[in-house]
């Protein structure tokens, strides 16, 4: 069944063509391959580099396709359709670019933003660490100043794309005040003392790279750096909202995908010398399914646009609105659609219980769903208070 298409553009209908016959001969193919052997989509990779995916929200000058926050979250939710591990490759890889357009000199961007936007060079962002996860202000991880270099040491935890890329967007710790100790560095991976760990076995996006990194005093020149020391928290926090918004363009594409395979199987299925669709109840439930997701898509799509029109740090509260609302519905669609199909739904065979296994990461990272809603509501808060 296909979606109306949301007053989408032209060349957003375009776009979401594009990326879906890609997803359909790249990614859809493989899908059951890499959840079940936990093997990094590097196929998918390549052919997302080669078409220019990566560059979706930078600028031309760089290597980029200089497009708008709502392309980006077409083409995310069109690969979790398919993929969600597959997905979360793609929007880290994204993730790792966002500080270096934000804060990056222009000798920074020159150096890396290409070759990332082509995919010859992938990246990766780390944040978390094993007892600093939503509280960064708790980031043990330290770089110190020694002449023209800084020296790293600690540890990160849970790090999408980890193991794979060649260099990875770091927050440490340079001072020991909570807003303003906080700096940020390129850490290229093949320096000495830097460790990626082995890819950690998941529940759900099981073909994506999740590692624990280990930085023993890993050299890392100055000029690495990002921005002036003491930005790495306000950087943080604009980071998230970008990925939070990615976040709930993932869970539109992964209940999509559960949608999809539930209503084609209840199209076939025949109980009592009828299809299975025609039954009141079995419509009720499609109809539960079907409206929050729409509602789910109209929400992110809505965000995405005031994003480009207004500025992406405005609307840190909507989006991550968009992220908690999205990660709950596909979290309950992709349940719904095991349940229609009872016993079918539970075998491997069917695939939609890897849409089931992989929700449910959306409500977990950039922030569980229940911290979300802490944060949303203390800067509704901070806003009233300005009034």
């Amino acid at each position: 069944m296909e979606l109306h298409e949301l007053d989408l553009s032209e060349d957003d209908i375009s776009l979401r063509q594009t990326i879906r016959s890609l997803v359909d001969k790249e990614v859809r193919p493989r899908a059951r391959e890499i959840d079940e052997t936990e093997s990094f989509p590097t196929d998918a990779m390549k052919a997302f580099g080669d078409l220019g995916l990566f560059g979706i929200l930078t600028p031309q000058e760089y290597g980029g396709g200089d497009g708008t926050m709502l392309q980006y979250t077409i083409v995310a939710e069109e690969i979790a359709r398919a993929c969600a591990a597959t997905c979360a490759s793609y929007i880290t890889q994204i993730h790792g670019m966002l500080p270096i357009q934000a804060v990056g000199s222009e000798e920074q961007k020159t150096e890396w933003l290409p070759a990332m936007c082509d995919g010859s060079r992938l990246g990766a962002i780390a944040i978390t660490e094993p007892d600093a996860g939503t509280d960064i202000h708790a980031m043990r991880t330290r770089a110190v100043r020694d002449g023209d270099d800084y020296v790293i040491t600690g540890q990160k935890m849970f790090i999408t794309n980890g193991g794979k890329a060649d260099v990875i967007s770091l927050f440490a710790r340079t001072g020991e005040d909570s807003k303003t100790g906080l700096s940020l560095f390129l850490v290229e991976t093949d320096s000495p003392g830097f460790t990626a760990l082995p890819s950690l076995p998941k529940t759900g996006i099981r073909g994506s790279n999740t590692v624990p990194l280990s930085l023993e005093s890993v050299r890392v020149p100055a000029r690495n750096r990002l921005g002036e020391e003491g930005i790495g928290f306000h950087l943080a926090v604009r980071v998230l909202s970008d990925a939070r918004l990615s976040t709930a363009a993932q869970a539109i594409g992964i209940a999509q995908g559960a949608w999809d395979i539930a209503y084609a199987y209840v199209q076939e299925r025949e109980a009592f010398g009828h299809p299975v669709s025609e039954f009141q109840a079995v419509q009720l439930r499609l109809a539960e399914m079907y409206g929050p997701l729409t509602a789910a898509r109209l929400l992110t799509y809505q965000v995405a646009r005031l994003m480009d029109a207004k500025g992406r740090t405005e609307y840190s509260v909507e989006a991550s609105l968009a992220k908690q609302y999205c990660g709950d519905i596909a979290m309950n669609v992709a349940s719904q659609a095991v349940q229609l199909m009872g016993g079918y739904g539970y075998m491997r065979e069917y695939e939609v219980e890897r849409f089931f296994r992989d929700a449910k990461i959306t409500q977990i990272y950039d922030g569980t769903n229940d911290v979300n809603r802490l944060v949303m509501m203390r800067q509704l808060m901070k806003r009233d208070s300005k009034k």
